[in-house]
């Protein structure tokens, strides 16, 4: 059976927006779309994980899912019927990089959908109820979560491939950071980080740029900040060498593996070539990783890879998990896969199979208005360019092979391997020492936040 050729990309043209900065410095676009009487909001503030130490990991995350909790004139339960009562959503969440607050309202409702988006982004209570009951189901998920190896082993990857950078850190938080704030520590991250010339917003939907733009102005308009506390420029973490790191569960029936090296920050010019790639790799069904990992030696039901480039920095990690006693198996075929990946980094047929899918599912990515301003909004807090996605798929056509293999070759090093398994230590830590230095950590001493990984230990009295 002959598989047949992709066909050509059909014609589509990515919605351009209509850009204006307010007085404030809060960037704003508006998308039209009239298809349906619905309008999104989608705001964006350099306000994440990287912008505290870490010993306040998760401030970010606890500040931004207490902001409709309690704002302006409404209390919680006030804002939540009033969202409801107009058919709407509204929410919001912190990463990283960004907070991102938000929501999509009928058209017969917009003016007052951004009324309260306004309301929980610029007048938030922070009501010590709240606080106390949203820091309760916080800690009560990280101790399911933690103790969770699928959970826990991208935590230890992002720990030991970034090393000290603050995207190492957990975003949700550790128990003990969690358990720390306090209601001021809240406000004084609210207080500091948001402000307009740290934000971009973007409203799509059934509105013009003219409606948008005054909506806009009246609800965002007034907002204030101290313009000379902009975010710190970071270093960019420090490659590290080959390393194995073995989180010791010994009741586990199998490993959870990721297996990585430090990546490409989003705005990278190689971004693309890797992007396509991965799609060769392991970023689909049918990849090298999986169609061997999977289909060939049965080794697991699912192994995946990617990159995940951020606005400072990134990493790129290979995702699986196996039996017990096939660890060390697994690990080998990972290693000698990405060498193979590395020599060889694709043939055309591959090549040509990857970018046909990449451009055809762009635009079916996009079909929602909130889908649109998020990638409007990633281009503009990534440093990205105005025109990035209106020439994504003209860029994505031009793209050779001959890119794509010389950027594998520069980054995919696979001597310099970060390799981590949560499991059962005593099955496999002695084959997979072969790979580097390695080091066990009992789950009970695991420490996130200290620089071994380990909890400290306590000097005798």
């Amino acid at each position: 059976m002959t598989i047949p050729l992709p066909s050509a990309p059909r014609p589509y043209a990515f919605p351009k927006p209509v850009r204006r900065q307010l007085p404030n410095g809060l960037t704003v676009y508006v998308i039209e779309d009239h298809r349906l009487p619905v309008v999104t909001y989608a705001l964006e503030i350099l306000a994440g994980n990287c912008d505290v130490e870490p010993s306040q990991s998760g401030l970010p995350s606890l500040v931004a899912g207490l902001l409709r909790e309690g704002a302006g004139a409404h209390t919680s339960p006030e804002i939540s019927s009033l969202v409801d009562g107009c058919g709407g959503s509204m929410g919001a969440g912190a990463g990283d990089d960004v907070t991102t607050a938000g929501g999509t309202f009928m058209k017969s409702y917009a003016t007052l959908g951004l009324e309260l988006l306004a309301d929980i982004v610029l007048r938030p209570r922070f009501p010590e109820d709240e606080i106390g009951r949203r820091v309760e189901q916080v800690l009560s998920g990280l101790a399911v979560n933690l103790n969770d190896p699928s959970y826990l082993v991208s935590l230890v990857a992002s720990r030991v491939i970034y090393g000290p950078h603050p995207y190492a850190y957990p975003g949700d938080g550790t128990p003990a950071t969690i358990g720390a704030l306090r209601r001021d520590d809240l406000v004084s991250f609210w207080k500091r980080c948001y402000a307009p010339h740290r934000a971009w917003f973007a409203i799509t939907g059934d509105v013009t740029p003219e409606e948008g733009f005054r909506l806009a102005e009246q609800a965002f308009g007034a907002w204030t900040g101290d313009a000379t506390v902009l975010p710190a420029a970071l270093p960019p973490p420090i490659p590290r060498g080959a390393r194995v790191v073995i989180v010791d569960m010994p009741q586990a029936v199998q490993t959870q593996l990721c297996i990585g090296l430090t990546g490409i920050p989003r705005k990278h010019p190689d971004f693309m070539a890797l992007n396509v790639a991965n799609q060769i790799f392991g970023g689909s069904f049918n990849s090298r990783l999986n169609m061997k990992i999977r289909t060939k030696e049965g080794l697991t039901y699912d192994a995946s890879s990617g990159f995940e480039a951020q606005r400072q920095a990134g990493l790129f990690t290979v995702n699986t998990f196996t039996r017990t006693e096939k660890t060390a198996a697994a690990v080998r075929l990972i290693v000698d896969l990405l060498q193979e990946f590395h020599d060889d980094p694709a043939q055309q047929e591959e090549f040509d199979e990857a970018k046909a899918y990449i451009n055809g599912s762009f635009a079916l990515a996009t079909e929602t208005s909130g889908q649109v301003a998020e990638r409007i909004l990633s281009a503009a807090v990534n440093g990205l360019g105005e025109d990035y996605w209106t020439g994504y798929r003209e860029r994505l056509e031009a793209l050779t092979i001959g890119q794509v293999r010389a950027a594998v070759q520069r980054f995919i090093e696979p001597a310099k391997l970060s390799i981590v398994a949560v499991g059962s230590a005593q099955a496999f830590s002695q084959e997979l020492a072969a790979y580097g230095p390695a080091t066990v950590i009992p789950k009970t001493e695991l420490d996130l936040l200290s620089a071994t990984l380990r909890t400290p230990k306590t000097p005798p009295k």
